[in-house]
C-alpha cells in the first residue's frame, strides 16, 4: 500500500523545486534582455563619442556668455563613464577569481576555468583521462568547498544559476582596467566598497545595478575572508 505522507511530501518537494527554477529561468531571461539593451546603449554611447570627437577636436574649446574658456565636459563625463565601467568590469573578473580560487586550491593558473562551468571542470580534474579512474576524495572535497562557497554568496543575492553569466557578460562589455601604475589615492578608492557603491550606481545602467552590488558584496566577503584587497 502506498504512503500517502511520503508521496504528498515528495510531491510538494518537486513543486517547490519546478517553481524555484521556474523563477531562476525568469530572472535569467529577464537579465539576457537587460544585457542585450544594455549593449544597444554601449554602442550608442560609443558613437556619441565619436561624433562628439568630431565635431570638437581635441584641444579646441568652447566659450561661455562671459567669453571664458570651458572644457568639454561631454568628453570628460564620457571618458569617465569608461574608466567607471572598467572598473566594474575589474570587480566581476576578480569575482569569478575569487570563487575559482576557493574552489581549486591546489590549481595555480586558471586559464580555462570558468565559474559556469565549475561543476564539470570539477568531474575533469578527477578524472585521470588514461584510465578513466575517479579520486573520490577530491572530487568530494571539491564539492564540498564548490557547495560552501554558493552557500556563502548565496547571503548577499548571489545566484549560481544566473550571475556567473552576468559576470562574463560585464568583463566581456566593459573589459577591465588596465592601468597597473595607478595613483596612491585611486587604488584608496577601487577598494573602498562605499566609493565603489556610489561610483556603480551613477555610472551604469540602472537595469543592472542590483547585480552589480551583488557582486560588489560578494567581493568584500572574500576580502575579508582572505584578508587580501578588493582588487588584488
Amino acid at each position: 500500500m502506498d504512503n500517502p505522507g511520503l508521496y504528498s511530501g515528495d510531491e510538494e518537494a518537486f513543486n517547490t523545486g519546478s517553481l524555484r527554477l521556474l523563477k531562476e529561468n525568469a530572472k535569467l531571461r529577464k537579465l539576457m534582455g537587460l544585457m542585450q539593451e544594455n549593449m544597444e546603449l554601449h554602442c550608442t554611447l560609443k558613437e556619441h563619442e565619436r561624433k562628439a570627437q568630431i565635431i570638437t577636436p581635441p584641444g579646441q574649446h568652447k566659450k561661455d556668455h562671459n567669453g571664458m574658456k570651458e572644457k568639454k565636459n561631454t568628453f570628460i563625463d564620457l571618458e569617465n563613464i569608461k574608466k567607471c565601467q572598467r572598473i566594474v568590469g575589474e570587480l566581476a573578473f576578480q569575482l569569478d577569481r575569487r570563487i575559482l580560487s576557493a574552489i581549486f586550491l591546489e590549481q595555480q593558473r586558471m586559464y580555462g576555468y570558468r565559474v559556469p562551468n565549475i561543476k564539470e571542470k570539477i568531474i575533469q580534474v578527477t578524472t585521470i583521462p588514461a584510465t578513466g579512474k575517479v579520486d573520490e576524495k577530491l572530487r568530494y572535497e571539491l564539492y564540498q568547498r564548490y557547495n560552501h562557497t554558493m552557500d556563502e554568496l548565496r547571503k548577499f543575492g548571489y545566484n549560481p544559476t544566473v550571475h556567473p553569466h552576468f559576470t562574463e557578460y560585464i568583463v566581456n562589455t566593459y573589459g577591465i582596467t588596465k592601468d597597473r601604475h595607478a595613483k596612491t589615492e585611486d587604488l584608496s578608492s577601487y577598494n573602498d566598497p562605499q566609493y565603489l557603491n556610489k561610483m556603480i550606481n551613477e555610472c551604469m545602467p540602472r537595469d543592472i545595478v542590483e547585480d552589480i552590488i551583488i557582486i560588489l558584496n560578494c567581493l568584500v566577503y572574500f576580502a575579508r575572508e582572505d584578508g587580501k584587497s578588493l582588487l588584488i
